[in-house]
């Protein structure tokens, strides 16, 4: 793995939901493209993170040039650093599909205790997220 990872990206540790998805995107990493921090220790790990309060409102990512993604935009930029989900992030950049992705986005983020429930995982400790 490089110094540089080219792109870090935030997920909730208090979220069963959250934890599997940073738990996938690890086995599917396998050229170690991704940084994964919990959003909880971000703003003293992380670099102009803002603070815990407004990570929790929607997923982050930062590439090492300093440039931060949030919602379906953050899930794009991960689906382009890894090689297995390159194709849905190629279709999900089209611009009617784009809108897709954000509202698609939206519904996990407002289901995640649910999702974390369906998932046998630990229950999401914040509520639904708004954006």
């Amino acid at each position: 793995m490089t110094s540089r990872v080219p792109l870090t990206v935030l997920y909730d540790a208090e979220c069963g939901f959250c934890s599997r998805c940073a738990a996938v995107l690890r086995r599917l990493d396998r050229a170690h493209r991704l940084r994964l921090v919990p959003l909880q220790s971000a703003p003293t790990s992380v670099p102009g993170a803002p603070s815990t309060a407004s990570l929790l409102e929607t997923m982050h990512v930062v590439d090492a040039a300093g440039r931060w993604e949030t919602g379906g935009a953050a899930w794009l930029r991960i689906a382009t650093a890894i090689p297995a989900l390159r194709p849905l992030s190629a279709v999900g950049s089209l611009p009617p599909c784009r809108w897709g992705v954000e509202r698609l986005y939206e519904v996990v983020s407002r289901n995640r205790r649910l999702l974390s429930r369906l998932a046998g995982a630990k229950s999401c400790a914040h509520p639904g997220l708004s954006r």
